[in-house]
Protein backbone atom coordinates (compact mmCIF):
# COMPACT_ATOMS: atom_id res chain seq x y z
CA UNK A 1 0.00 0.00 0.00
CA UNK A 2 3.03 2.59 0.82
CA UNK A 3 4.89 1.59 -1.87
CA UNK A 4 1.59 2.37 -4.45
CA UNK A 5 0.75 5.60 -2.77
CA UNK A 6 4.71 6.67 -2.83
CA UNK A 7 4.09 6.11 -6.83
CA UNK A 8 0.92 7.82 -7.24
CA UNK A 9 3.01 10.81 -5.32
CA UNK A 10 5.99 10.28 -8.01
CA UNK A 11 3.35 10.40 -10.73
CA UNK A 12 1.66 13.63 -9.95
CA UNK A 13 4.92 15.36 -9.09
CA UNK A 14 6.01 14.21 -12.90
CA UNK A 15 2.53 15.44 -14.54
CA UNK A 16 3.34 18.90 -12.70
CA UNK A 17 6.89 19.28 -14.15
CA UNK A 18 5.43 18.00 -17.42
CA UNK A 19 2.89 21.13 -16.95
CA UNK A 20 5.62 23.23 -15.68
CA UNK A 21 8.15 22.63 -18.78
CA UNK A 22 5.10 22.23 -21.37
CA UNK A 23 4.41 25.87 -19.75
CA UNK A 24 7.90 27.34 -19.61
CA UNK A 25 8.25 26.15 -23.51
CA UNK A 26 5.44 27.86 -24.79
CA UNK A 27 6.54 31.19 -23.56
CA UNK A 28 10.34 30.66 -24.49
CA UNK A 29 8.88 29.71 -28.00
CA UNK A 30 6.76 32.36 -28.22
CA UNK A 31 9.41 34.84 -26.97
CA UNK A 32 12.14 33.90 -29.08
CA UNK A 33 9.88 33.49 -32.16
CA UNK A 34 8.93 36.81 -31.75
CA UNK A 35 12.29 38.09 -31.57
CA UNK A 36 13.70 36.34 -34.47
CA UNK A 37 16.02 34.09 -32.46
CA UNK A 38 14.23 30.97 -33.28
CA UNK A 39 12.10 28.63 -35.19
CA UNK A 40 9.80 25.60 -33.78
CA UNK A 41 12.18 22.63 -33.18
CA UNK A 42 9.35 20.44 -33.10
CA UNK A 43 8.48 19.31 -36.89
CA UNK A 44 5.09 18.39 -35.64
CA UNK A 45 4.08 21.92 -33.90
CA UNK A 46 5.87 24.21 -36.37
CA UNK A 47 2.81 24.69 -38.46
CA UNK A 48 1.12 25.61 -35.33
CA UNK A 49 3.10 28.08 -34.21
CA UNK A 50 2.26 31.68 -35.02
CA UNK A 51 -1.62 30.54 -35.10
CA UNK A 52 -4.54 30.84 -32.80
CA UNK A 53 -4.13 27.07 -32.34
CA UNK A 54 -0.54 27.18 -30.87
CA UNK A 55 -1.48 28.41 -27.15
CA UNK A 56 -4.93 26.57 -27.18
CA UNK A 57 -2.57 23.25 -27.82
CA UNK A 58 0.13 24.34 -25.35
CA UNK A 59 -2.23 25.89 -22.62
CA UNK A 60 -5.74 23.98 -22.50
CA UNK A 61 -4.67 20.40 -24.52
CA UNK A 62 -1.84 19.46 -23.15
CA UNK A 63 -3.52 20.27 -19.69
CA UNK A 64 -6.13 18.71 -20.08
CA UNK A 65 -4.20 15.27 -21.34
CA UNK A 66 -2.27 15.37 -18.03
CA UNK A 67 -5.18 15.45 -16.08
CA UNK A 68 -6.81 12.47 -18.59
CA UNK A 69 -3.47 10.88 -17.44
CA UNK A 70 -4.05 11.54 -13.82
CA UNK A 71 -7.55 10.20 -13.95
CA UNK A 72 -6.80 7.12 -16.07
CA UNK A 73 -3.51 5.97 -13.13
CA UNK A 74 -5.26 2.88 -12.28
CA UNK A 75 -5.32 1.29 -15.98
CA UNK A 76 -2.40 3.39 -17.02
CA UNK A 77 -0.07 3.89 -14.09
CA UNK A 78 1.78 0.41 -13.83
CA UNK A 79 2.54 0.25 -17.92
CA UNK A 80 3.16 3.48 -18.97
CA UNK A 81 5.03 4.92 -15.68
CA UNK A 82 8.61 4.62 -17.57
CA UNK A 83 7.58 6.22 -20.40
CA UNK A 84 6.25 9.31 -18.44
CA UNK A 85 9.15 9.46 -17.16
CA UNK A 86 11.61 9.28 -19.50
CA UNK A 87 8.99 11.79 -21.45
CA UNK A 88 9.71 14.15 -18.17
CA UNK A 89 13.49 13.75 -18.44
CA UNK A 90 13.52 14.34 -22.44
CA UNK A 91 11.48 17.67 -21.98
CA UNK A 92 13.54 18.46 -19.15
CA UNK A 93 16.54 18.47 -21.07
CA UNK A 94 14.89 19.92 -24.15
CA UNK A 95 13.82 23.02 -22.15
CA UNK A 96 17.25 23.30 -20.30
CA UNK A 97 18.98 23.66 -23.34
CA UNK A 98 17.00 26.38 -24.96
CA UNK A 99 16.93 28.46 -21.37
CA UNK A 100 20.59 28.10 -21.13
CA UNK A 101 21.25 28.92 -25.07
CA UNK A 102 19.02 31.77 -25.38
CA UNK A 103 18.45 33.17 -21.71
CA UNK A 104 21.99 32.70 -19.67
Amino acid sequence: MLKARSKQQSLVWLLLLLALLNAIDYFATQDLIARGLSEEWNPLMRNLVGTAYFPIYKLVLIPLGLMALWLARESLFPKYFPLVKLTCALYAVVVTYTLVIFYL
